[in-house]
This record gives structure tokens, sequence and C-alpha cells, in this order.
């Protein structure tokens, strides 16, 4: 045998080797790029769905839901993740939890419930929760080191997995930060005062409102009812077990946990509820995902069941966030 020949038996392998590992080591970015499936368009239902009771139409796209004390949902049931955003009113001025997709321009609905100043705070900065920021003129963002070094001449620049717009043709928008807020410090609304506590999990930057006074969490995608992502840029199995474990911690079983998102299993659009069970229930499966003990389905995402509400979509413990 030659020895050309016999060089690429042995290279052939070794090439196809260290293309596999690569490839398991950005997947990840992988499955983020996977979602170009949907066009570059934002995902959009194709028929009107039912609204559960407590939830009305504001126009033909954004519903409302009145939680009570002063605290409302505002859902996009016709944008194909179904999310939803709060609004916390304050006597002093209100907080808006998240903005949607973009899709739509959210801060009519916000003007219909409350003529007060209004800050606005993503629970993370995937597409799908800042994408009508930019509208408001009072932005907070975690104080995190990661986050502030984003900062050029006043203006941040969201990072390209951070974001995540090109699955659904979103472009990245740039803002100026008007608060930098510690995690675990109090957000005062006027006789309200609400905690943004850090989550790291679904993304290094994921943050949580504990609303002590109304007994409420409001989680973002750290929880909802339905497929929770733990799988894209920046997940960290480890990360989310302690993250779990330590907001279970905190609540006690009367409180309400609202997610971002969960429609697609319910007969009729509702308010993405869940209770401390859930939460625990989620901390046990991320920490059996995070430790390798999990029983799974699929090769990636692997598919872990939660509770009857919940699954996890989930990396490998090995795969770095």
């Amino acid at each position: 045998m030659k020895r050309a020949t016999l060089r690429w038996l042995i290279a052939i392998p070794a090439i196809a080797l260290a293309l596999a590992v690569t490839a398991l080591w950005r997947a990840p970015e992988l499955a983020a790029w996977r979602w170009r499936l949907h066009g570059g368009t934002p995902q959009m239902s194709s028929t009107v769905p039912d609204l559960a009771a407590g939830l009305r139409w504001f126009d033909r796209y954004f519903v409302v839901a009145a939680l009570g004390e002063n605290a409302f949902a505002i859902g996009e049931p016709l944008y194909g993740q179904c999310n939803f955003s709060y609004l916390l009113v304050g006597s002093e001025r209100a907080l808006m939890f998240d903005t949607g997709p973009g899709v739509r321009d959210i801060t009519p609905v916000v003007r219909s419930l409350t003529a007060l100043p209004v800050l606005a705070i993503p629970s993370h900065l995937h597409f799908d929760h800042v994408g009508n920021l930019s509208r408001f003129s009072d932005i907070g963002l975690p104080d995190l080191p990661a986050l502030r070094a984003q900062v050029h001449e006043g203006v941040f620049s969201f990072g390209f997995y951070q974001f995540l717009g090109f699955v659904e043709g979103f472009t990245r928008p740039s803002v100026r930060v008007a608060r930098w807020i510690a995690p675990g410090s109090d957000i005062d609304l006027g006789g309200r005062r609400v905690r943004l506590l850090s989550v790291p999990g679904h993304t290094p930057d994921s943050v949580v409102l504990l609303d002590h006074g109304a007994n409420r969490l409001f989680a973002g995608d750290f929880i909802y009812p339905s497929d929770i992502y733990a799988y894209l840029p920046g997940a960290d199995l480890g990360a989310y077990s302690s993250s779990a474990g330590r907001i279970a911690g905190l609540l006690d079983e009367g409180f309400s946990v609202y997610g971002a998102h969960g429609c697609d299993r319910l007969p009729a659009v509702d308010v993405p509820a869940m209770r401390k069970a859930d939460v625990l229930a989620l901390g046990r499966a991320t920490a059996a995902a995070a430790d390798g003990s999990a029983t799974s389905r699929g090769i990636y995402p692997r598919v872990i069941p939660v509770n009857e509400r919940m699954t996890l979509l989930a990396k490998y413990p090995w795969m770095r966030p």
C-alpha cells in the first residue's frame, strides 16, 4: 500500500472524529441555527384562539388580564411563542417586565393601563422579550459585569447569540440603559417594592421579580408551563439547578408564579401561572440533567420530563454554557 494512501486512511477517520467533536461542542449554536427553518420571519398563529375567563382582547393582537393588586398580564397569543409580559403599577411609577418580540408596539396597551412613568426591565435578552424595549425611555438591566462591558459610548449592544433574533428575522437593537440594578435589591414603585433576583440557567443574565406584598413571582423564561429551553447558547444546567433551589426556598405554598410562555398546552389561551411545586419539580429535573442521572429521550436537545405541565429541553452536562 502506498504511503499516501495509508496517510489518507489514517487521516479521514481522524478528521471525521474531529468534526464530530466540534459539532457536539458547538451544538447549542447549531441548535439556534436550526430555527432558521422558520424562514427568518416571526412565527404567527394561523387561527385566532379562544381566551380563558379573565382575559380580554385589547385589539386584534394583544390580550390583557387584570391579576389584581395593580398587576396586569399582557399576552400575544397570535405570536407563535405566545409571549406574556407583565405590568406592575405602584403609586409613583410602573414596571414593565419584558416587552415581547416587537411584532406589534406594546406601549398603547401599557398606556391604556397606567399614565405613570414606566421602567422597563427584560427578564433576559432573547429577542422575544426585548422587542419593544427601545420604545421605553427608562430601561433597567441587572448590574452584571458582562452586561456592563457591552456598553460603548453610552449605548448597550446585544450579542449575537445573546439576542438570537436572526432566527425570526429580527434586527439586534441598541438601547441606552438608564438604570443598573443590583441583583437582590428592591425596586421602589411607590407603595410597592419588588425585588430583582438573578437566576442564571436559561441564560447567564436571566432575572425574576419577587413581589412579596402580593405573593407573586414573575419568572420570565426561568419557568413556564411548556417546553423549557436549557440547551441554547449560554444555558447552564448546574446554574439552573442552583437557581431553582434558591428561588423555591423563597416561596411559600401561597405564591403564584407567572411565566412568559405556555399557551400551547391549554384548550384556551390563559395566563401561564404556576406554584412552588412547579419550581421544585424544575429544580429536580435540572439537577438530574446536570449530573447525568435524568431519564431522557431524543439526541439533542434531550427531552426530560419535569411534571405533567412541563418538559426540559436540555444540553448534555459536559457541554459548555
